[in-house]
Formats: structure tokens, C-alpha cells, sequence
């Protein structure tokens, strides 16, 4: 079968009727045998299984023949594997891809008509197609227009289907929906995720089963709306008022505890997750909490040094074992439920009977704090790891030392049986993982790779494979036989503290002191989706029992709940991959140039967020750009000591100008365009020639980093920001220091002068803005409202407004003759970190460049005596977003579904914001 012939109508039998299969097939048969044959699988054995009931054959010899595969796959393979399948078959991909290619631009638009055709590329998902779908869209409007029609038709004809396959084209390619008017559009089924639908009008449309996972919802009105079976990708947040140190799921998966930094633990129903009980009694943080294996009773480790037991049913306490003389770390319960064991900063290991809580032996033998102890599958013997180096084997009858696993040369945090129990795996500080033979000691292969601590080490529930977290922000995979590498997990940008597989092996997830939990493909380590919205590191990431659902604490006092297996791709948009440091207007205003910790910088489209040339050639994050006056350069400043010019149309290098001996932080050219000015972590503010990188004068006088340096319009004078809390001002032309502008009771982030010259504006970690005399330094008013750092500060072009960026993830407008603050612009997922004003014929606008990764253009709309900002378009969202959205009387939300809406700002009354 050809790769590029076009589907006929009669090459496969209709699917709007599944066909009895005249083979046996896997979906075939009862779901509780299905259950049972997929529960007998590894996940490799599980893939053969799926691969050869879709294996098309002619006289005995396979056959590439996608279209039959396709029809196979449709009817012989459970619905819930299908879209995996499809994705990971090269074949299915590459022939979606060239299917599209088949029709010309014209014809593209009659896509969402071809059931079949759609039915494939809705399973492979396939960046490269949706890129594809991109690409002709931009080239061809009229066929934008042609797929926008089907969904207006949606409201008043029977063309819900096409319509629901249109707005999924329009959505994955790009295409955003700010402001729009979609009343009444009937897209049910339609995969809307990471779609951008600020403030669009929303009623009464048929949204049933809809996945908006990551979308952008802010103040969109879904008043009326049809919702029934929407999927968000995420569940509410369990809100507590103190850290989340343990969470686990009961063995039935019906309810779900964790333990907290006051001592107390929280119950909830996994039905409706409502808080059912509230265990109080520990006096210090609950260190450890897990479920006996049938669920009947719940055990926790303190930091009052004792061990609590817990009626699961009722929530009251049953007993307190007390003997440890220092925190308890861990606790676990051996697997008939007989026992439980715990371990303690007092350097031992204590066993309890778990049902009288009668003390049983006690552990001794390691001199340094025990961080963990585990039982071996069959319950016979117990491991335990401590800061003294050594693994320890124990009877786990009578309490008698077995062998010593003495190897590892600094302290070990995580220890694993094998699922057979014949193997351990040890995790250290001295960055390796050991695996061992649990009945003898004896050591097997050391497993190296990773660069820094190993913080968690789990066994695949098939017992092939071991994934380490580490320190050095990455995930690694390895053979447990032959303790041969495989894949290496990157994308964290923070030290992974925790690695779980889910139970049917298939997918990974891991969580970070970057605030994200990633999920990935078990077998290749593909990544899959990363779930944001924690704001702090998360300590603990865990499944559920069926695997449907992963939960994340984190040591902002929230537990979140999130879809272990949406499959939700996003559109095929250029972005930041890192925080976004620093954002700028060309002059010309038709370009804006963004720098990032990913070490790029980034041009974009002004108007229509379409992406340009990356400038690559930093080795570290880029903390600031500039445009040159003409618009024809670029300089950026990075940390890696460099600033770098670049050709602002191309983006071809420039110059690279050298000589500070710490990272820049700042760049600025003069009006003139001859000159650029520099501030550096090496305290100091250096001029270069802007044509050739000649170094200047050297300005010194600030004691501490210089974060932000400016020149005044006239190009006369320029001022610096530091962290020595001043603003010095100094001549632009021979370096001489003027006035230093005291008053901000910390360091000063940022500073920009009015267009007239004559004032000056700076931002503090002090929370405040402060309003100074550009002439003589004399301080003017102190703009307050911000409650935490304010990172960026920017006048408007008439002057009359002040744009201000922070920490407290918000951005605000302040009249600057007022000083009166004109609005607050929320919605943001990070702290802010840059702002900067364009004015054009057709309105005034913002950009702002944040921690979530994002540029985001905004219009500024002022009416009467207030100001409105509006959404122009946004690079990717990387979670959901429902700040002010208008839920009032949606039809079948469910009830978890509406108290996550609600936690996340939705509105049940019509709000206002001012934004």
C-alpha cells in the first residue's frame, strides 16, 4: 500500500458502527477478563499483544498497510489504548502527514468533513501534522475562514461533528479566540486544549465532553453552557495551613490521606473530595503517613517522636506507640499487615504489632539517623538506609542483623526491593545507585550517570527496569539485570525528589523542587505532559490505584490532583522553554525580541504572535535585551559574563563584547544608537561602541550588583539600579558619577525614566515603586500596592501612566500625576519579570515576559476612570486558566469539576476586573 494514496470512501468500513471482529480479538472479550489478561502483563508483553492483533498480513508475510491497521485498531483495540498505539506507529503517523499533503489549501477545509481522515489524525496527534495544518493556515486565510464557518453553523445546523473537528484544527494549529464571539456553538467532543479564549462569549454552547486541559479561559463567559463531561486535566487543590510532607491513597483507592506540618492528618473521599476526617494528637510535623494493606487503619510517623495508629473508618485514634527517643522519618506496614516498622532520626528501627500497638524488637546497629526502612515482598525481611553509609537487612520475625550492603561513600536516601524480592536497589549521595542481592549481600553492578545525589530510586512493577531521580534535575532509567543504562529523563529544572511508576508500568512520573510533576513513557522515556500549578518545591508525587489519577504535595500547603492520563498536545507554537527574563518593543513597534533562562532570545510577530528567528549562542539564561534606536540590532546580556549583538531582522551574530567578570544583567543602547550601556553582578556599569564592541569608561561606585541601567532620552545621562538599595546617576559622555538616590530599604531591580526626561521611576524588592527628579535626585511620591518584589517598571509613551511587574504575579497601571493605581492586570502563573508599552494607530499596548515561560500582548484600553486590559494573543498557556471566568448556570458541570473552576477564580456572578 502506498504512502501517499488518498483515503477513497469505500477503502474502509463505515465506524459509525463498531463491526463484530471475525477473529477473536483482545476487545472481545467480558471487560473483567480483559482486566484480568492486561493485569498478567508487563507492559512489553502488553505492546506485543497490541501490536500483533493490529499486524496485517498477506500469505502468512507482514504488510505495511496503514489503512487496514487503522481499521484494526479501531475495532480490535480497547478505546482507552487506541490513541497510544496510534501514536508510538510510524507508519499511522507518517501517512496522516502525507494524506494532508495530498489535498491542496482549497481543499483542506473539507478535512473536518472526511469522518475517517479526521478519526486519524485525532489518534496520532501528531505535532508534525498539526505544524503542517499551521503552516497552510497562515499562508491561506480563506481557509481559517472555511473552518470558522462550520463552527458558526454549529449554532443554528446539524453540523456538530465538522464543527467540533474545525475548532480542534483551528485550536491545535494556533489559532486563538480572544474576545471572540462563540455563543450557542455546538463542538461537543471538540479537543480545545491549550487553546487561548480570553474574555470570548461562551453561552449557552454545547460543550459536552470537551477537553480543555491547559486552556485559557480567563474571564470568558460560559453562562448557559452545555458542560456535562468536560475534562480539565486536573482536579481541584486540597487547600491546608501547613506544609504536605506524606500523601497516599487507601488500598481501594476510596480515600486519600496526607500528613502535615502541624501535625495533623487530612482524610478525603476520593468520590466528591470532601474532607472526611481530621486526625489530630501529633505535636511536631507528620513525617510519614501510609495505609495498612486493607485499608482498615492508618499509621503515622512524627516528629514527636512517636508512631500513631488510626481507625480509617472513623478517624479515631487507636493507639501511640511510643519508645523512639527522636523524629520518626518513616513508617511502613509489613504486607500482611501484621506488623508495621519504623524508623527514627534516635538511629534505629522499631517493629509494633499493628494491631495492639505492642512494641515488638528493637533495630540497633546503625550509627546515624535511619531514613528509611521497607519490607522485601514476602514480608520475611526488612532494609533500612541511613545516613551512615550502609544499607541494613533485618529478620523481620525476630529482629535479628542480617547482612551489611557497605559500598556507597556518602549517605544513602533511597532503598527498593525488587518485585520478585531477590534484588535492591540503593540510592546515595555519592551519586550512584547500587543494586545488590537481598538474600546474600552481595553486591551487584554500580550504576553511574548521574552527576549529582541520587533522591529517589523505584523498581518498574514488572521488575525490568529502575528509574533514579537526582539532584542533577534529570531522571534515569536502567536494566536491572545488567544495570545498563537507558533513557535519561531531562526537562526538570530543579533537584527531583521523587519517582513513582504507575501500576500498570506504562508511565513515569516524577516531582521537582521546580514546582512541576512530569510524566513520561515508561519504555522510551518520551515525555509527556508536564502538570503546573504548584508554586512551591513538591515533596511527595503519588498514583492512585487504578492509575487514573496522580496527587503532588508540595510544601505550599496545597495537594493537587491531576489526570494521570490526559493525552492532551498542545499547538505547534515556538516557545520559551524557561522563564522568561526580559521583553522589548522594536522601535518600529512591528517586532518584539524576548530573552530567557532557556538561553535564547526569541523575536516575534508584534501583531499576530507569529514566531521568528531564535538567536542562539548564550551557555547561560539571558537576563536582558535591547533594540538599537534604528531597529536594525539586537544586544542581549546574559549570565554568562557576555553581551552579545545580533542582526534584529535575521538574526544573524554580531559582535560579542567581553570584559565583565560576572553575569550581565542589563543592556541598554543610547538615543543615539553609538553607544550601549552595561550592568553586571561584577558591581560595575560598562560603555562599548555599539558598531564595533570597543569597551568604554568603567562607571564605578555601586557596592553591590548592578541589576538595571537606562539612558535618560537625551542620552546625556544614564542611571543604574543595585542592590545596594541606590539609584546612581552618572554622565553618559566621560562616566562621572551625579546624584545617588536614596530611600528603597532594598535592592532596586529596575529603573526607567519618562519620556520627558525629567523623572524617574525604580522597582524594589521592598514591594514599592519609588518616583524620583531626574535632575536632582530629589524623591517624589512612593507608588505602594504591590505585596511582594517589583521586578519591572515602565512609563507609557504619553508619559501619563506607570507600568509595574512583580513577584506577586500581578501587573499595574498607575496614573503618574495621581499616583493612584488605574488597574491590576492578573492571570499570570509566575512572577512577572518584564513589562514594556507600544503605541500604534490602532491602540496602546503591553507585553509582559514571565516565570510561566510566556510573552503576552495586551491592549490597554482606558474608559472614563477606568482602565481595561485585554488579551491580544499569548504564546502557548502551560496550564489552566480561569481567572473570572462566568459559570453561572452551566448545565451537567460536575461537582469537583465546578469547585476547581471556583478555586481557580471562576465566578459564579458576573465580576468586573480590572485588568
Amino acid at each position: 500500500m502506498s504512502m501517499s494514496v488518498y483515503i477513497p470512501s469505500t477503502a474502509i468500513p463505515s465506524y459509525s458502527v463498531v463491526q463484530k471482529p471475525l477473529t477473536p480479538s483482545l476487545s472481545s472479550l467480558p471487560v473483567e477478563i480483559q482486566e484480568e489478561v492486561e493485569s498478567h502483563l508487563d507492559s512489553s508483553a502488553r505492546q506485543a499483544l497490541f501490536e500483533a492483533l493490529i499486524t496485517v498480513t498477506h500469505h502468512g508475510e507482514p504488510i505495511d498497510s496503514p489503512i487496514l491497521k487503522l481499521h484494526l485498531l479501531l475495532h480490535k483495540i480497547p478505546s482507552k489504548y487506541q490513541q497510544a498505539l496510534a501514536r508510538s506507529d510510524v507508519s499511522l503517523r507518517t501517512f496522516a502527514l502525507n494524506q494532508l499533503k495530498l489535498w491542496e489549501s482549497r481543499q483542506l477545509a473539507q478535512v473536518v468533513e472526511e469522518a475517517k481522515l479526521f478519526e486519524l489524525l485525532r489518534l496520532v496527534d501528531d505535532p508534525a501534522v498539526f505544524g503542517f495544518l499551521r503552516e497552510k493556515i497562515q499562508q491561506a486565510p480563506v481557509l481559517k475562514q472555511k473552518l470558522l464557518h462550520w463552527v458558526e453553523r454549529s449554532k443554528t445546523e446539524e453540523v456538530q461533528a465538522i464543527a467540533a473537528n474545525a475548532l480542534t484544527i483551528l485550536v491545535k494549529s494556533g489559532v486563538q479566540f480572544n474576545g471572540e464571539n462563540l455563543r450557542g456553538i455546538r463542538v461537543a467532543g471538540a479537543d480545545l486544549s491549550f487553546g487561548v479564549f480570553d474574555s470570548a462569549q461562551l453561552q449557552g454552547a454545547d460543550l459536552r465532553n470537551v477537553h480543555f486541559h491547559n486552556s485559557w479561559l480567563r474571564e470568558a463567559n460560559l453562562s448557559e453552557a452545555q458542560m456535562a463531561g468536560v475534562q480539565f486535566g486536573e482536579w481541584l487543590s486540597l487547600q491546608e495551613e501547613s506544609e504536605v510532607y506524606s500523601c497516599v491513597y487507601s488500598p481501594d483507592g476510596k480515600t486519600f490521606a496526607f500528613g502535615l506540618g502541624n501535625g495533623e492528618i487530612s482524610v478525603y473521599a476520593t468520590s466528591n473530595w470532601e474532607k472526611i476526617h481530621t486526625l489530630q494528637g501529633h505535636t511536631e510535623p507528620v513525617m510519614s503517613v501510609v495505609y495498612s494493606p486493607n485499608g482498615q487503619q492508618i499509621a503515622s510517623g512524627n516528629a514527636d517522636n512517636t508512631v500513631r495508629l488510626w481507625d480509617a473508618q472513623t478517624g479515631s485514634l487507636a493507639h501511640t506507640l511510643q519508645g523512639h527517643t527522636n523524629s520518626v522519618v518513616s513508617v511502613v506496614y509489613s504486607p500482611s499487615g501484621q506488623q508495621i516498622a519504623s524508623a527514627s532520626s534516635d538511629m534505629t528501627v522499631r517493629l509494633w504489632d499493628a494491631q495492639t500497638g505492642e512494641p515488638g524488637p528493637t533495630l540497633q546497629g546503625h550509627n546515624s539517623s535511619v531514613r528509611s526502612v521497607v519490607y522485601s515482598p514476602s514480608g520475611q525481611q526488612i532494609a533500612s538506609i541511613s545516613w551512615d553509609k550502609a544499607v541494613r537487612l533485618w529478620d523481620a520475625q525476630t529482629g535479628a542483623p542480617g547482612p551489611t550492603l557497605q559500598g556507597h561513600t556518602s549517605s544513602v536516601w533511597s532503598v527498593a526491593y525488587s518485585p520478585s524480592g531477590q534484588q535492591i536497589a540503593s540510592g546515595s549521595w555519592d551519586n550512584t545507585v547500587r543494586l545488590w542481592d537481598a538474600q546474600t549481600g552481595a553486591p551487584g553492578p554500580t550504576l553511574q550517570g548521574h552527576t549529582e545525589s541520587v533522591m529517589s530510586v523505584v523498581y518498574s512493577p514488572s521488575g525490568q527496569q529502575i528509574a533514579s531521580g537526582s539532584d542533577d534535575h534529570t531522571v534515569r532509567l536502567w536494566n536491572t539485570q545488567t544495570g545498563e543504562p537507558g533513557p535519561t529523563l531531562q526537562g526538570h529544572t530543579g533537584r527531583v525528589s521523587s519517582v513513582v511508576y504507575s501500576p500498570s508500568g506504562q508511565q513515569i512520573a516524577s516531582s521537582s523542587e521546580d514546582h512541576t510533576v512530569r510524566l513520561w513513557d515508561a519504555q522510551t522515556g518520551v515525555p509527556g505532559p508536564t502538570l503546573r500549578g504548584h508554586t512551591y518545591a513538591i515533596s511527595s508525587v503519588v498514583y492512585s490505584p487504578s492509575g487514573q489519577q496522580i496527587a503532588s504535595g508540595s510544601e505550599g500547603h496545597t495537594v493537587r490532583l491531576w489526570d494521570a492520563q490526559t493525552r492532551a498536545t498542545g499547538p505547534i507554537l515556538q516557545r520559551h522553554t524557561s522563564p522568561v527574563s526580559s521583553v522589548v518593543y522594536s522601535p518600529s513597534g512591528q517586532q518584539i525580541a524576548s530573552g530567557s533562562e532557556d538561553h535564547t532570545v526569541r523575536l516575534w510577530d508584534a501583531h499576530t504572535g507569529a514566531p521568528g528567528p531564535i538567536l542562539r549562542g548564550h551557555t547561560a539564561s539571558v537576563w536582558s535585551v535591547a533594540y538599537s534606536p534604528s531597529g536594525q540590532q539586537i544586544a542581549s546580556g546574559s549570565q554568562d559574563k557576555k553581551m552579545r549583538l545580533w542582526d534584529a531582522h535575521t538574526g544573524a551574530p554580531g559582535p560579542i563584547l567581553r570584559g565583565h567578570t560576572y553575569a550581565v544583567r542589563s543592556v541598554a543602547y543610547s538615543p543615539s544608537g553609538q553607544q550601549i550601556a552595561s550592568g553586571s553582578v561584577d558591581k560595575t556599569v560598562r560603555l562599548w561602541d555599539a558598531q564595533t564592541g570597543a569597551p568604554g569608561p568603567t562607571l564605578l561606585g555601586h557596592t553591590h550588583p548592578v541589576y538595571s541601567v537606562v539612558y535618560s532620552p537625551s542620552g546625556q545621562q544614564i542611571a543604574s539600579g543595585s542592590r545596594d538599595r541606590t539609584v546612581r546617576l552618572w554622565d553618559a559622555q566621560t562616566g562621572a558619577p551625579g546624584p545617588t538616590l536614596q530611600g528603597h530599604t532594598d535592592r532596586v531591580w529596575s529603573v526607567a525614566y519618562s519620556p520627558s526626561g525629567q523623572q524617574i521611576a525604580s522597582g524594589s524588592v521592598d514591594k514599592t515603586v519609588r518616583l524620583w527628579d531626574a535632575q536632582t535626585g530629589t524623591p517624589g511620591p512612593t507608588l505602594l500596592g504591590h505585596t511582594h518584589s517589583v521586578y519591572s517598571v515602565a512609563y507609557s509613551p504619553s508619559g501619563q501612566q506607570l507600568a509595574s511587574s512583580g513577584e506577586d504575579q500581578t501587573v499595574r497601571l498607575w496614573g503618574v500625576a495621581s499616583g493612584q493605581c488605574l488597574s491590576v492586570l492578573r492571570g499570570f502563573h509566575g512572577r512577572v519579570n518584564s513589562v514594556a508599552w507600544e503605541t500604534t494607530s490602532s491602540g496602546t499596548y503591553l507585553v509582559t515576559g514571565c516565570d510561566d515561560k510566556s510573552v503576552r500582548v495586551w491592549q490597554v484600553i482606558a474608559e472614563k476612570d477606568r482602565h481595561q486590559v485585554r488579551l491580544c494573543w499569548s504564546s502557548m498557556p502551560d496550564r489552566l486558566t480561569v481567572l473570572n471566568t462566568f459559570i453561572q448556570d452551566v448545565q451537567g458541570l460536575s461537582c469537583v469539576n465546578k469547585k476547581l473552576l471556583t478555586q481557580r477564580g471562576a465566578a459564579v456572578e458576573c465580576v468586573f476586573q480590572r485588568s
